[in-house]
């Protein structure tokens, strides 16, 4: 029970070590949730005298690309707005289709726009190599509001999107050049406040995995966890660290059972930081079948926080990055470019939180 207060789906989610978006998911009866986790949460929050909030209408909506998003076409997924105002999601059709990161990025944007009254298009601006319009001309600009980029664009693609005349924010990646406003979350804080951890619990020899060619935020992670080891052992005039720059692509789990067979028990490091929790997972796994214990010779840390870092064994110390919270500042820095068109660009960094658990 909460301390003077109503018990929150966060102590519900504290409580089963799985994140806040499943507990939300599990409750309102949404994909993406098994049975079985769904049942877990029900039944925990009954225990926990849990009191669901009032229920509120919902404006009439079409189904989103979250939900289904093998249904997607060329002209764009829409839903609908109470008033037949909409935002623009630009976003690549891979990131359409990842789970884990950005289909959580997508529903906090939709969530954020149907909270205001607004539909959503989405479109992908690149398809199989190709360039599509930015705004095809089928839509009615009348009736857009903004525009969202999800993820990293080329910058003639941004300049196309400027030049639309709408409200335009980036979504998780900045470019300088480009005169817009973004919102990101701070990966390079994340790497540097997870090592900061590691390096508390004394360790001086460390492994990143991960390959920056993959994405901006590897690359971003990289910087920080390189800036806070260096400068910890300028300090102290000890450490190491080493890099595996493994691709993130097809068989990439393949390359780096490859790589650990490859390691001596006495080349181990203190810790592995990977790049991402699916990495970490991967890597806890491959530790585990070679007997090497877990956090007892080596710590495993991961960043992202998704579900199935809660139910490794041991379970992964992670950096939670918020996803749906992403895409609902997303959505305000838009609200804030429409009613300040002429204000200053302006760059938002989300402070990520530290979720220790078993495996440091």
């Amino acid at each position: 029970m909460s301390r003077g207060g109503k018990v929150t789906m966060q102590q519900i989610a504290d409580r089963l070590q799985v994140s806040k978006y499943t507990v939300s998911q599990a409750m309102s009866g949404k994909s993406g949730v098994s049975e079985a986790t769904r049942q877990r949460v029900m039944e925990t929050a009954h225990a926990m005298g849990y009191e669901a909030p009032a229920a509120k209408a919902e404006p009439a909506a079409s189904l989103s690309a979250a939900q289904h998003p093998n249904d997607l076409t060329n002209s764009g997924s829409r839903s609908a707005g109470t008033d037949g105002r909409y935002v623009v999601i630009w976003m690549s059709r891979a990131h359409q289709e990842e789970r884990m990161y950005w289909q959580r990025v997508l529903g906090g944007i939709q969530e954020g726009c149907r909270q205001r009254g607004w539909g959503t298009v989405l479109l992908a601006p690149m398809d199989e190599g190709k360039s599509a319009e930015i705004l095809p001309s089928y839509l009615d600009r009348s009736r857009c509001v903004g525009g969202l980029a999800v993820g990293a664009f080329p910058l003639r693609q941004l300049t196309a999107m400027k030049r639309t005349g709408l409200s335009v924010v980036l979504v998780d990646h900045q470019e300088p050049y480009s005169g817009i406003d973004s919102v990101a979350n701070d990966n390079i804080a994340a790497a540097r406040m997870i090592c900061g951890m590691l390096l508390d619990k004394g360790c001086r020899r460390f492994i990143f995995i991960g390959s920056d060619r993959f994405s901006v935020s590897f690359r971003e992670r990289w910087l920080g966890c390189r800036s806070a080891l260096e400068q910890a052992f300028a300090q102290r005039k000890d450490g190491e660290l080493r890099r595996w720059n493994i691709p993130y692509s097809r068989e990439w789990d393949e390359a780096l059972l490859t790589r650990l067979a490859k390691t001596t028990p006495d080349d181990l490091p203190d810790a592995f930081v990977c790049a991402n929790d699916d990495i970490a997972i991967h890597l806890l796994k491959a530790l585990q079948q070679r007997e090497v214990a877990v956090p007892g010779r080596c710590r495993v840390a991961g960043i992202d926080n998704i579900e199935g870092s809660a139910w490794t064994k041991p379970t992964l110390t992670t950096m939670d990055l918020g996803k749906e919270l992403l895409g609902h500042r997303a959505v305000e820095a838009l609200e804030r470019r429409m009613r300040l068109p002429g204000a200053s660009v302006e760059r938002i960094g989300l402070v990520p939180e530290l979720v220790v658990r078993a495996s440091t």
